[in-house]
């Protein structure tokens, strides 16, 4: 069974200067393609349940770069009990850059940020969410959903945030 957990991950439950290991496969027989510190934080695509455990396909998320788990590393398997999840983000769509932003899923559809409206100050006073399925996103990096024709790195995630504490406060 497959299932789409949330976007992002931190590695938790091991010790301080132990690592998580990647593995190609579901299993932790499986060859070694990477390791990760105590609150790495990866990208996840897909999870499966394999006998007692579920894994998790995960993935390198830009400017994030460990020892063992670097640019350009391959896409790798955890046992999903070492994992945080995390559902809020920048993703890309359908694997095309354009700072855009979750700020939830639930049941397989997330909340994709798609328009917000600030005011003089670049406060923002509103936004626009659209849904969108969870199999068309990958959980990346304010560098890595970066557009081609943008200015570095996305900053609207923190601003929006922050407009959505401040409407719970």
């Amino acid at each position: 069974m497959v299932q789409y957990p949330p976007l992002f991950a931190s590695v938790w439950g091991i010790r301080n200067h132990d690592t998580l290991n990647i593995r190609e496969k579901p299993d932790y027989r499986s060859k070694k393609v990477g390791s990760l510190p105590l609150d790495a934080y990866i990208g996840v695509d897909i999870c499966k349940k394999r006998a007692a455990s579920l894994w998790c396909r995960v993935h390198h998320v830009s400017q994030y770069d460990y020892e063992g788990y670097g640019w350009n590393a391959p896409d790798g398997w955890v046992n999903a009990k070492y994992l945080s999840f995390h559902n809020r983000g920048y993703v890309l769509v359908d694997g095309k850059a354009d700072c855009d932003y979750v700020v939830g899923c639930k049941e397989g559809v997330c909340k994709l940020v798609v328009d917000y409206k600030t005011n003089k100050k670049y406060e923002i006073i509103s936004i626009k969410t659209e849904k969108i399925v969870r199999s068309r996103l990958r959980g990346e990096s304010h560098f890595g959903a970066m557009s081609e024709n943008g200015d570095g790195y996305c900053t609207n995630g923190r601003m929006i945030d922050d407009f959505l504490l401040s409407r719970h406060n």
